[in-house]
């Protein structure tokens, strides 16, 4: 398999193939999915149709190692052990099936690692729609992946469900999964969240485990809330997040606060901005500077700064779209600075505190790309020493990218910069090898 390493940050990419396409379904009713990955484990969940022993193997520097797992219907493996900032392959063995993914450890906290994720969420009724941006997405290669809520139309009906993991499986297969809850995600008179927390395995250190929950990635702390109605004026759910907020500023090596919710605090669509979230937890992300809030429930894209703190609703996962709302308050006016309804995902780029954000449209295209914050400051720039096939020496300075001072809007973001730059640098350093400098 092609790829390459980086040894003193632990990291491997590793291209990756249409893995396990083959594999029989007969004892694999949801394929193997991941969830909760740390810096030394990741969890690994599939659903079988019957109970199944099976064989979790771990391909660790060419070395499988395999763990036995007991006869069960619903399987939730924690394969640790490994190291931070890598990418493993892994197999699942049920019967005579087989299924083949790769899966990614989370950096140390604080490490200084390039990070990519996808976002996107909204996915419900519309399979074909959710299949095709499912297909957009796997092209990418992401760390990890964000879901925004309302993953299914109704969370009581299991088939909805199995259609749900059906689409996402070859997706989920290759990348964690980090959800929120959406109003359509809960089921029965209750309200309850049964369904949606049997089928997922994320971080129990929430105000209410499973329905909201933090995790760390590098440089970045995530909150993931659950901003259902009977659920965001609750006071413990208020005081978890300003400790979680508290903390991470009194963190030095944490750079970023993402927040990831079902409900849009402001939006000019169908449903519009919620008031409750605006009066209770926007005040909380502009004292403790949060980078980034990223929403669903509104069926489109759209892009809101207000107080220091970008929102992005990103609910064009599949759903049927949504438009502009007929009479938006003028607080979600004054706030929204684009709207598009369209089905879309968001990629995010974070390099130390540079932060990127592109959506992109299901058929590829962008709709914009917003950079804000500083990059890594480089000790030196890398000067490169290079002979000619004459015999003469040049040197080549790779210039660190430009800074961009919290400007926003599309055009040549800070990756595309400094990928720009050093391409420059290795072709002419090409050129005096080749002797035609």
């Amino acid at each position: 398999m092609a790829g390459w390493c980086h040894a003193g940050l632990g990291v491997c990419v590793l291209a990756t193939a249409a893995l396990g396409a083959g594999a029989a379904r007969a004892e694999f009713a949801k394929t193997p999915y991941l969830q909760n990955a740390t810096p030394r484990s990741v969890t690994v969940m599939w659903e079988g149709t019957r109970a199944t022993a099976a064989t979790v193997i771990v391909h660790d520097r060419g070395l499988p190692r395999r763990l036995e797992v007991a006869a069960k219907l619903r399987q939730e493996v924690v394969i640790d052990g490994l190291a931070p900032a890598s990418r493993y392959r892994y197999e699942v063995v049920a019967g005579d099936d087989r299924a083949v993914g790769e899966l990614t450890t989370a950096p140390e906290v604080g490490a200084p690692v390039p990070l990519t994720f996808v976002v996107f969420g909204d996915t419900r009724s519309s399979s074909d729609a959710h299949r095709r941006l499912i297909e957009r997405i796997r092209a990418e290669v992401p760390d990890f992946v964000l879901g925004t809520g309302d993953l299914v139309d109704e969370g009581h009906d299991q088939r909805q469900w199995q259609t749900f993991f059906d689409v996402e499986g070859p997706l989920l297969r290759d990348n964690v999964f980090f959800p929120a809850l959406g109003n359509h995600d809960r089921q029965g008179r209750g309200r309850t969240a049964d369904n949606y927390r049997q089928w997922f395995a994320v971080p129990d250190n929430g105000a209410d485990p499973e329905r909201s929950y933090a995790f760390t990635w590098g440089v970045a702390r995530f909150l993931v809330l659950d901003s259902n109605a009977h659920s965001f004026a609750l006071t413990d759910q208020t005081e978890w997040l300003e400790r979680e907020l508290a903390a991470t500023r009194q963190d030095p090596r944490l750079l970023h606060i993402f927040i990831v919710m079902h409900h849009p605090p402001f939006s000019i669509s169908l449903h519009g901005g919620q008031r409750d979230l605006r009066e209770r937890w926007t005040p909380l992300f502009e004292r403790y500077g949060v980078t980034a809030v990223f929403s669903g429930h509104d069926h489109c894209y759209e892009r809101s700064e207000i107080g220091g703190v970008r929102y992005l609703v990103t609910g064009g996962g599949g759903a049927p779209l949504y438009p502009r709302g007929r009479r938006p308050s003028p607080i979600d006016v004054a706030a929204v600075q684009r709207f598009e309804r369209v089905h879309h995902f968001l990629r995010v780029h974070v390099v130390g505190g540079l932060v990127e954000v592109t959506a992109v449209r299901v058929d590829g295209t962008p709709i914009e790309t917003i950079t804000w914050g500083e990059p890594p400051r480089p000790a030196a720039p890398a000067i490169v020493a290079v002979t000619s096939a004459g015999g003469s020496q040049a040197t080549v300075a790779t210039a660190a990218p430009e800074r961009h001072r919290g400007a926003d809007g599309p055009g040549l973001g800070g990756f595309a910069l400094f990928a720009a730059l050093v391409l420059i640098a290795a072709a002419g350093a090409w050129r005096l090898v080749r002797g035609r400098a």
